[in-house]
């Protein structure tokens, strides 16, 4: 038999509130319920503790402190946003106060936006609990529910590389980056013996001498500019030494034409040439006729001018007594004006007396030299360290002292009368006599106080020839206690008086680089030149990475400029250690970056993200691939504007598959670190460059 249904007709359900005792809670007689007393309503301390005890219970917050003065409620809530602030808890005459969030999406849009703009505040981390991270907030509506931890805001936790996800592969090995040592110019042995060096440089100046225009010796930047008169239709002829070489404007055929046509002008409109600075003036003696520019002019020629006087007979400068009035070398006084002459170095620069009379004498001896340069005969033997030489380019003779002779090819010597280090063959060198090498030496080097050394790029030599214009100058200052004895030069700073700016402060903040804010967009590689080595037969490279060998690849730079990459590590390790100041970092595929491998800084680009907080970090100076911690990563600043040297190479004549006895030999070839040549560097249409050995192991 079937079941019968339950009969649910006699069933009440208001039965069970009526005889519920809790629900009806009578205190009279007659039945009426009692109307309770309103309370008395709490104390507005009372309503602000209860309120945000509340939101202390259910709301995510951040403890902030105030960077400037001038945050108020009000700039909070627009720079949070109005959809993500539940409310601010700030007490008037504090720095610190709290901002509660509606969720935690919430949260973390306010600590990306904190890490984006950082000027108006910051966390104040020791309200987040021991372990530095906020509490977590329950909501009593899901309290029954699982609890919900909120992440922390820190860096991601180092945790397992995953490899298995990515789809470029990376160096199998960790190779150590290669350090190219710089071999001195000058070392001590120089100075041994009495030898010529060490009666010529006594002081042992060029023992700490240094050559940095590598890079543009080789061609990896070009920087020559034409020089134009803008006040003029015409353009003016200027020439100016500029650290290495003296360039002349010669865009136009005509302008030496030009010149001697509008010097006859001058001469023919009532103007000559000052017989002392032979600078333009139209002041005559009236019996003579002799034209002096001022009094200074006057007071160097007027007891030659009293003799001569009257008599037809013209006053020389080369007289004797010009002699007497040849000023001092050395040092200049402080607080005189200085013209500067050459770099050496970021921070190393030669400048030169700019009075008038030290103007006359200094032309002089470039006159002095020119013309005995004119006739002399070129060297008969290899010169030697400290042999004073004529250094004849581009139709210029200047003085020249030998300081390396290592290499027959390409001597080593510096210009005495302006101070800069050049590379020359020895067909470009002449004797040089005693009188002319007997000459003053008006070029004085001094280190920049403040200025750090760093690799020359082109922005700064930009900025170095934007100085070095024959008619600007500068206030020295100096004192003596700053004198450097190890280096011996004087530590001094150069004030530009037309702006009132020190030249000192210019070139720091011009090699200081700037960290990119987050919210800044990133470089790509090709924002950097890229300068490889010349296709052509035997060529000698270094290799800077070996580890992809088993796929036929390996990277190279000329060895002539390998040098050039252990120089600017020094301003990346700055960077990375010193300036650098995100916690974590990670680009976008392609762009630029600072990453930290084995302890030093270097250039790379990102490669591939896979998720894992590990992202695939191509070095750009060596050429291995490895995957870096994001807390290893920092944003690429743009001052760092210093060419590629290395370059990929893909190798021929091996076989597709190798084996790990084959890639064992082949790395035992092309050792890392090591000098090879290479019998052909072939560049394809698609500007991909591959290597030709012949003497590579047999496979």
């Amino acid at each position: 038999m079937g079941q019968l249904p339950e009969d649910w007709s006699q069933w009440n359900p208001m039965v069970l509130d009526f005889n519920n005792e809790r629900l009806n809670n009578y205190a009279e007689e007659c039945g009426q319920n009692v109307v309770e007393k309103a309370r008395a309503p709490p104390k507005p301390t009372d309503m602000r503790k209860t309120e945000a005890g509340k939101a202390n219970a259910e709301y995510p917050y951040l403890v902030l402190r105030k960077k400037v003065s001038l945050v108020t409620k009000c700039a909070v809530l627009n720079f949070f946003g109005q959809s993500h602030v539940r409310s601010i808890d700030m007490q008037p005459r504090s720095d610190i106060f709290r901002v509660f969030f509606n969720d935690l999406g919430s949260l973390e849009a306010a600590y990306s936006q904190l890490d984006a703009f950082p000027q108006l505040m910051k966390l104040h981390r020791s309200r987040f609990g021991a372990e530095g991270k906020p509490q977590s907030m329950v909501s009593p509506v899901n309290a029954l529910a699982d609890p919900v931890k909120v992440p922390a805001i820190a860096p991601t936790a180092r945790g397992v590389i995953d490899l298995s996800s990515r789809t470029i592969h990376v160096s199998p090995s960790e190779n150590v980056h290669p350090e190219f040592l710089v071999v001195p110019i000058v070392d001590a042995t120089s100075y041994k013996g009495g030898s010529l060096l060490a009666i010529r440089d006594a002081e042992k100046r060029f023992l700490n001498v240094k050559f940095e225009y590598n890079l543009e010796r080789h061609g990896a930047y070009k920087l020559e500019k034409e020089y134009k008169d803008k006040s003029s239709t015409k353009p003016a002829i200027q020439q100016q030494r500029c650290g290495r070489k003296l360039y002349i404007d010669r865009s136009h055929a005509d302008d030496v034409q030009v010149a001697e046509d509008d010097s006859e002008e001058l001469d023919m409109s009532g103007y000559e040439k000052c017989a002392v600075c032979s600078g333009y003036t139209s002041t005559v003696c009236k019996i003579c006729d002799m034209p002096f520019c001022d009094a200074f002019c006057w007071s160097i020629v007027s007891e030659q001018h009293d003799k001569k006087c009257g008599t037809a007979q013209k006053v020389d400068i080369n007289d004797e007594h010009f002699e007497k009035c040849i000023p001092k070398t050395g040092l200049p006084p402080k607080r005189t004006l200085v013209k500067i002459t050459a770099f050496e170095q970021s921070n190393v620069v030669y400048v030169r007396p700019a009075d008038t009379l030290s103007d006359v004498a200094y032309y002089r001896v470039l006159a002095e030299v020119w013309k005995h340069g004119q006739t002399v005969a070129k060297l008969d033997q290899l010169p030697v360290c400290g042999q004073i030489v004529i250094y004849k380019f581009e139709g210029h003779a200047v003085r020249a002292m030998v300081l390396n002779v290592d290499n027959p090819r390409d001597i080593c010597v510096v210009s005495i009368d302006y101070g800069s280090v050049e590379y020359t063959d020895p067909a470009n060198l002449y004797q040089c006599s005693s009188y002319v090498s007997d000459l003053p030496r008006y070029a004085t080097p001094v280190k920049l106080r403040g200025v750090p050394r760093r690799a020359i790029t082109p922005s700064l030599r930009e900025v170095m020839y934007g100085m070095q214009g024959d008619s600007i100058t500068f206030e020295l200052r100096y004192h003596k206690s700053e004198y450097d004895a190890d280096s011996h030069m004087q530590r001094a700073a150069l004030i530009y008086l037309e702006h009132n700016r020190s030249i000192n402060s210019l070139l720091k903040q011009v090699i200081t680089p700037i960290e990119p804010g987050m919210h800044e967009p990133g470089v790509n590689e090709d924002f950097l030149p890229h300068l490889p080595a010349p296709a052509g037969k035997n060529v000698d490279l270094i290799i800077t990475d070996n580890s992809f060998l088993k796929y036929g690849i390996i990277y190279c730079t000329p060895a002539k400029l390998a040098v050039e990459i252990t120089k600017m590590q020094r301003a990346f390790q700055d960077y990375g250690e010193n300036i650098a100041k995100s916690e974590t970092y990670a680009t976008a595929k392609g762009q630029l970056c600072m990453a930290k491998y084995m302890g030093k800084w270097n250039r790379g680009v990102l490669m591939e993200l896979v998720g894992d907080g590990y992202p695939s970090i191509l070095f750009l100076d060596y050429g291995n691939i490895v995957p870096i911690h994001v807390t290893d990563i920092r944003a690429y600043p743009p001052q760092f504007t210093h060419p590629v040297l290395t370059t990929e190479y893909v190798l021929l004549g091996l076989p597709e598959n190798l084996s790990d006895a084959q890639v064992q030999r082949l790395e035992t070839r092309l050792a890392l670190g090591a000098i090879v040549t290479c019998d052909e560097i072939v560049k394809n249409e698609n500007n991909n460059y591959s290597l030709r050995f012949e003497d590579l192991p047999k496979f």
